[in-house]
């Protein structure tokens, strides 16, 4: 509880503070709120914020629901390979998806510049602005609704598709008067969800809105660290807690805006076979606009990303085939800041996600096998970092180490790097555990403490032992997380301990060479490595 809620004290310390923590003298004061409140620039970023975070949203939704409904219900042709494409972003980091976009879809991209020399078309909107930002995002979080909503589609019973159609009501609309209502509790889950997180996430508007001097909450906050004086790091505190509280507060609405979901249930005691709805001849136009998206959304950025790091100027006006090389590998692997955040990077995902794993395991059967009085508390607070943005973790985490470590050991080390990122990933980890442990008979348990073994060692045999491969997909996806985080790292991060995502994001920020595409293409096949190790070693038993 200590590690989880106590960074965030010290962050509300710091806010109501005079001077930094670290340095001596200071007094209580609102001054830092004062100066937030009255800042028009602020009220310009939370306003940009509230509007990117709504088109993201809806966009996200239209889009994620949609693909659900067509991949999962229907007969529509190349659903599996539709859907292996669609959930990519999910699996690779964002940061790689923005330079694709940047490389093929920005004005002077490749894709948009060709459309203009050689067809009458153009890409329409502009990848700098809130309308682009927007369409962006929607390529990182449909998937997120896809995958959420998919779970539901694949729930409902056929049956009441039938009943409908027995009534008179053609195939599509028992689709759109059954099965869409259905997914109310999903759709509202995935929509607070993806609002939440895009409302508070920082690489894509740094990337896309710096050029155009688009501001938001986070954008706002990190120039005010980075680039402000140390008398502006009260003000930054102070929104660090505004955006934790409006994060929180979604989080906590989503939680309770569905209501009885019980008037949702589908699955009964006598299951029947899941049909497809035939979409008669709209099959084939559907699927052709199925793949225009996914071209646009997914495919296009990833061959962008790709042959930008193997170029020496990726642009329509010369061929490529004409200019590869492998000088853009070269400058990343000979430069020292580099490669050693790749390194480092490496270890903290490695350690760190092993340590994280062994924790987790080990609280959760604390947690739901024990009679400790403050369990219930335990639960909750391994979900709240869910709860809590990066950036606000990271400046948690570095007022944290200001107040308990005065020599500044830790916050210069990776060990305090490795403990933000782990606790900023917590929840991920635990989401991945605790299913497995869920599933496993307390009666074993019984059996093994009837036959004399005390609680832990029935536990470490028979729970945790059962429990491997839940928590060999937890330490994955703990790994790859950790391996590609960025926001945390804000605070945190020194000359001597830098990390591939932060790394990613500032070269991405302030360069569009092919040396930026070449990192996010090693960083890209970094993750894709992991996740084909993880999939060879336990095969169907990872779910990942």
């Amino acid at each position: 509880m200590l590690v989880l809620i106590g960074p965030v004290l010290a962050v509300a310390a710091a806010s109501l503070w005079s001077t930094p923590l670290y340095e001596p003298g200071g007094h209580l004061t609102l001054d830092n709120f004062r100066e937030l409140l009255t800042d028009g620039a602020w009220w310009r970023a939370v306003a940009n914020s509230a509007l990117f975070a709504t088109m993201s949203t809806v966009s996200s939704v239209i889009v994620g629901v949609a693909a659900a409904v067509l991949l999962t219900r229907t007969n529509l042709p190349f659903r599996r390979l539709f859907t292996g494409v669609f959930v990519l972003p999910v699996l690779l980091p964002g940061l790689v998806l923005i330079v694709g976009w940047m490389a093929t879809w920005a004005p002077s991209g490749y894709v948009s510049s060709w459309l203009k020399l050689n067809t009458f078309l153009s890409f329409p909107i502009d990848l700098y602005s809130l309308n682009g930002m927007a369409l962006v995002a929607t390529s990182v979080a449909a998937p997120t609704v896809f995958l959420l909503c998919r779970t539901t589609v694949l729930s409902i019973d056929s049956s009441l598709e039938d009943a409908a159609r027995s009534a008179g009501a053609g195939p599509v609309r028992a689709l759109l008067s059954v099965t869409m209502p259905l997914l109310r509790p999903a759709v509202t889950n995935s929509a607070l969800l993806v609002f939440a997180v895009v409302f508070e996430v920082l690489g894509l508007p740094l990337i896309l809105g710096f050029s155009k001097d688009i501001t938001l909450v986070s954008t706002y906050l990190y120039d005010h660290w980075v680039n402000g004086t140390p008398d502006e790091q009260g003000l930054v505190s102070a929104g660090g807690l505004f955006l934790l509280a409006v994060v929180s507060a979604l989080l906590v609405v989503r939680n309770r805006v569905v209501g009885d979901t019980g008037r949702y249930a589908t699955v009964m005691g006598k299951s029947s076979a899941k049909r497809p709805v035939d979409l008669g001849p709209w099959r084939w136009p559907l699927a052709a606009l199925v793949a225009f998206v996914l071209l646009v959304l997914v495919a296009v950025p990833l061959f962008g990303v790709v042959m930008s790091s193997v170029t020496t100027i990726f642009s329509p006006l010369i061929s490529p085939w004409s200019v590869l090389t492998t000088d853009n590998f070269t400058a990343v692997f000979d430069n020292p800041v580099w490669t050693n955040s790749v390194v480092n990077s490496l270890l903290i995902a490695t350690v760190g996600g092993l340590a994280a794993t062994v924790a987790i395991a080990l609280l959760s059967v604390v947690a739901h096998r024990s009679e400790f009085r403050l369990r219930g508390s335990l639960q909750q607070a391994m979900l709240w970092p869910r709860m809590m943005p990066g950036l606000v973790c990271g400046m948690a985490f570095f007022w944290a180490f200001v107040l308990l470590d005065p020599t500044d050991t830790m916050r210069s080390s990776l060990w305090g790097l490795g403990l933000a990122f782990a606790v900023r990933n917590l929840a991920i980890g635990y989401s991945a555990f605790y299913p497995a442990l869920a599933s496993i008979g307390r009666d074993l348990d019984l059996a093994a403490r009837t036959s004399g073994a005390g609680w832990w060692r029935s536990m470490v045999s028979i729970s945790l032992r059962l429990s491997i491969p839940a928590m060999a997909t937890c330490f994955i996806l703990l790994f790859v997380s950790m391996l590609n985080d960025a926001d945390p790292a804000v605070f945190l991060v020194t000359d001597e301990t830098p990390v591939m995502g932060l790394t990613m994001l500032q070269l991405a920020a302030t360069s569009t060479g092919g040396a930026v595409a070449a990192f996010g293409v090693i960083q890209m096949l970094l993750t894709v490595a992991v996740l084909a190790i993880g999939r060879l070693s336990l095969g169907k038993r990872i779910h990942v």
